[in-house]
């Protein structure tokens, strides 16, 4: 089957099986979390939104549109991520903070190797006794 390119991410992540509704469901809670990473410029997680609702209106659209279409296995590792994401998110809320998101994190990327990153993990799983799973 011929992928189109907006199905690769999720496949890279790990999702299986997706459709082109799928994608555009999970699309919506991908826009929202991370959409202060997307926009470059100074602004608050919620931009404008009060924090109390933040979130509210995505999180149920993408769970009526998921009742209609069918459950989708989520990759252990996202969740992780998802969580992690919507934590620093909660923090930054309550801080009140107003930053340009898309650039520190672009600061952080910047020059990032992933045969590097391969190699420590490696080496690390090696002083350990591990192995990488698959």
């Amino acid at each position: 089957m011929i992928r189109l390119g907006w199905f690769q991410p999720y496949e890279t992540w790990g999702f299986e099986g997706l459709t082109k509704e799928l994608i555009e469901t999970l699309n919506i809670w991908a826009n929202f979390i991370f959409g202060p990473l997307l926009s470059d410029r100074t602004r608050s997680i919620a931009d404008g939104v009060s924090p109390a609702t933040y979130g509210r209106k995505e999180a149920f659209r993408v769970h009526q549109s998921l009742k209609e279409l069918g459950p989708v296995k989520i990759p252990r590792y996202f969740v992780f991520m998802d969580r992690a994401a919507i934590g620093l998110g909660s923090v930054f809320l309550h801080l009140r903070a107003e930053l340009n998101f898309h650039q520190l994190f672009n600061e952080q990327i910047d020059g990032f190797e992933r045969d590097v990153l391969t190699a420590h993990q490696k080496q690390q799983l090696d002083l350990c006794g591990l192995t990488a799973a698959d």
